[in-house]
């Protein structure tokens, strides 16, 4: 799952410069599909921004920023936030944008049957055994959910395990609580009884989410052009929210992916409203006070050398603000 690994740059030029662009290419993740793949299909960006726009796919975060800081791509569509939070804390002078796409029920956490587990018996948890992939955005959201339930996470016994190996463990009776996502999080679901539902992760603040970053450079030597892409992004986010069925064969098409597929990697996958994404919870406070959580978390765990002091240079909701009032574009 992208958006959960850690990633070295490696040897990345440093020297791009951004220019006025006479086309905008667009870097996005294979198999990872999102509603801006109907206006790829469409054409709705091309046309809005009166520029050629071009696509390009990559298979991890690393290759997708080295592009973005070489100059090779010009807007990431959905990169991870630990990704994000890795390159951003060594320095890069990436921003986010936007939020590309919210899915908190993309990973959990299951107790075993025999634990007795309900919110209103907690105390089961103290002393379990945990399956979980240590030092990733699973593991800082066991914790805190641990501390909403009044429980220290110290008093549980952490192994880290691949997603598909902790539900192994779990259905074997190893372990009393394992963590994951993707097939291994269905896995969990058939069997155990969930830690924190979708509703319950709202409440205490829990999120699971893509950016959508650019270089500084770039947005400030072509500030319309971010704006009228990210207009078309959400006005393309909200056609999906509305209708999701008919957009799925277009959205499908350019990622050479059946539609039944596309269908099953959505489901869960949410949208905020562009005034919901520039209020607190995300790019007013809520997503640079998250970066500096996870950094905080990550050092702890030893799986970063460093967090800044914070990062509130990392985000930049300038664009999103003057896409908000622009006229409504009809991104068909």
């Amino acid at each position: 799952m992208k958006h959960l690994s850690f990633l070295t740059l490696g040897l990345v030029s440093i020297f791009s410069t951004a220019h006025a662009q006479d086309s905008l290419t667009i870097g996005y993740f294979n198999e990872w599909p999102l509603p801006a793949h109907y206006g790829q299909t469409s054409g709705a960006y091309d046309e809005v921004l009166g520029a050629k726009t071009e696509w390009a796919t990559y298979d991890s975060s690393t290759a997708m920023f080295a592009a973005l800081e070489t100059g090779d791509i010009q807007i990431a569509l959905s990169q991870g936030l630990v990704p994000f939070l890795v390159v951003a804390t060594a320095g890069l002078d990436f921003k986010v944008v936007d939020i590309a796409v919210s899915y908190p029920a993309n990973e959990n956490c299951f107790v075993h049957p025999d634990l007795r587990f309900s919110p209103n018996n907690a105390a089961a948890l103290i002393g379990a055994t945990v399956a979980l992939p240590v030092g990733t955005i699973t593991h800082f959201n066991l914790n805190r959910t641990l501390t909403d339930f009044g429980i220290d996470p110290a008093s549980l016994e952490m192994t880290n395990m691949a997603p598909a190996q902790a539900a192994a463990a779990l259905t074997q009776g190893k372990v009393d609580i394992a963590c994951g996502w993707g097939p291994a999080r269905s896995t969990l679901q058939d069997f155990g009884t969930v830690l924190l539902d979708n509703d319950q992760k709202a409440e205490i603040g829990i999120k699971n989410y893509d950016t959508i970053v650019i270089r500084s450079s770039f947005g400030a030597d072509n500030p319309d052009i971010v704006a009228k892409f990210l207009k078309v992004t959400g006005e393309l986010n909200a056609a999906y929210t509305a209708n999701a069925a008919r957009m799925i064969p277009s959205i499908a098409a350019p990622l050479n992916m059946y539609e039944g597929t596309v269908a099953a990697s959505m489901q869960g996958f949410t949208f905020p409203a562009v005034t919901a994404k520039l209020g607190e919870n995300w790019l007013g406070g809520g997503v640079q006070i998250h970066l500096k959580q996870l950094a905080d978390f990550f050092v702890q765990q030893g799986t970063m050398d460093k967090s800044l002091d914070n990062y509130t240079d990392a985000v930049d909701d300038t664009y999103l603000r003057t896409a908000a009032d622009l006229p409504l574009i009809e991104a068909e």
